[in-house]
């Protein structure tokens, strides 16, 4: 069996931009000493685990913690949530990679239960044959599910498809190859620092 391994936030699911509106809540609410964040900075930034990345944003730890920060941020994403979509091309690319004998698993850092309410929202669910994710929803690393996942798969048979220099650091430690679409959560001038494939669209993502 072959099998995609999918990443969800800005691989699947194209929300970048609400994600980029929660962040700028969460920097006005807690007054921090710096303009909003503009897109390209957010792209040039952005990384996992999240709370690293807060801290290039400006957040310290010593008056509020990372936890309630995050909490605030997911308040406002979910408020946003009809401002995201699924990615042009990608229910398609799903559908083949079905009738091509794939099986597509969604391997994200996201809160289990949240992700799968997401997925039902958007009325995907069904092309997934597996949902690999977190118990929490502060966005720390998800290197430990994959390694628990792949240990009794063929590694030759397996490939990472995602959006940031994390899934390019799974793949790697799970030890198998991985493919960038720079149309998520960094720049593609940041994913191409990776040296692994990276590609504008994921009809460039041949399988």
């Amino acid at each position: 069996m072959k099998y995609l391994i999918w990443d969800f936030n800005g691989t699947i699911l194209d929300d970048v931009d609400v994600g980029l509106k929660a962040e700028n809540k969460c920097i006005e609410h807690y007054k921090l000493d710096r303009p909003p964040l503009t897109k390209k900075e957010y792209l040039d930034i952005f990384d996992m685990p999240v709370e690293d990345y807060y801290v290039k944003v400006g957040f310290t730890w010593d008056k509020f913690s990372f936890e309630e920060v995050g909490a605030y941020w997911f308040k406002w994403y979910c408020a946003l949530k009809d401002e995201y979509k699924v990615h042009d091309g990608i229910i398609d690319y799903l559908k083949k990679a079905h009738e091509l004998g794939y099986k597509n698993i969604l391997f994200s850092a996201s809160q289990m239960q949240a992700l799968l309410t997401q997925l039902d929202e958007l009325n995907i669910r069904e092309y997934f044959d597996e949902v690999l994710a977190m118990d929490t929803i502060y966005g720390r690393s998800k290197i430990e599910v994959g390694l628990d996942w792949i240990k009794d798969k063929n590694k030759q048979d397996c490939l990472m498809i995602g959006d940031t220099t994390h899934d390019y650091k799974a793949a790697k430690t799970m030890g198998i190859d991985c493919v960038l679409v720079a149309k998520g959560h960094q720049a593609k001038h940041v994913l191409e620092e990776c040296g692994c494939k990276v590609v504008d669209s994921i009809e460039e993502v041949v399988i």
